[in-house]
């Protein structure tokens, strides 16, 4: 098994879609969402680092705005692209927010045709998390050091999800500046991407340190 970490952070930004108007000047926030429902999207599948933050996040806002309802909607897929597109076009009224990795800004830079959103447009309210990146094998790959890693002599198969997220990009960048042998294998999403390394469908990944941290403690990495 293999667990390297490094300092690039993972980011998970919280933002409302749009450029919301402000309430009126007598009306306070909490004011506001007494009695409305707002819905949180998150921009992965159920289960996962991204998945979790949004949760715990849309549980302590309900909790201090007394008289709301969070709904928490998972629109995975596309690298976060679709949950980000999805705020994005959602009415400015302050009443749909989310998460998304923040390395979607370079997809909106380099002009991705998938991208619909433009984050000058949206609402930023926060940062959710920033934590270490990690690269984490399987057991059952029987790559135990990051030296074994650069010397094997044939290709392994590192899941992300897709292209233009976090851990494609940053995949795609390891591979290519340390010539690593690894085969980026897309379509992970949420926690696929642990059940595809205990099938043995993928050896390794790049993700955040908590996502993966009782993967390995319970021995499978």
């Amino acid at each position: 098994m293999l667990r390297t970490s490094w300092g690039t952070p993972l980011a998970a930004a919280i933002v409302a879609g749009g450029l919301a108007g402000a309430p009126a000047a007598a009306q306070t926030g909490a004011d506001f969402y007494d009695g409305q429902t707002v819905t949180y999207v998150v921009s992965t599948d159920p289960g996962g680092g991204y998945d979790t933050y949004g949760r715990l996040i849309a549980e302590f806002m309900q909790k201090h705005l007394p008289g709301s309802t969070f709904v928490v909607q998972n629109m995975p897929g596309a690298g976060h692209i679709i949950g980000a597109n999805a705020i994005y076009a959602s009415e400015p009224d302050g009443l749909t927010i989310g998460t998304f990795n923040t390395g979607l800004i370079y997809n909106q830079l380099i002009g991705l045709e998938s991208v619909k959103f433009d984050f000058t447009k949206m609402s930023w309210i926060g940062k959710a998390a920033s934590e270490p990146r990690v690269i984490v094998t399987s057991k059952s790959s029987g790559i135990e050091s990051f030296e074994q890693l650069q010397a094997l002599t044939e290709p392994v198969k590192f899941g992300t999800a897709g292209v233009g997220s976090a851990s494609y990009v940053e995949t795609t960048m390891l591979k290519s500046a340390l010539d690593l042998p690894v085969d980026v294998i897309t379509g992970y999403n949420g926690s696929d991407d642990q059940l595809a390394m205990r099938r043995g469908e993928i050896q390794g990944i790049v993700a955040s340190r908590s996502t993966y941290e009782q993967f390995v403690k319970e021995g499978e990495g």
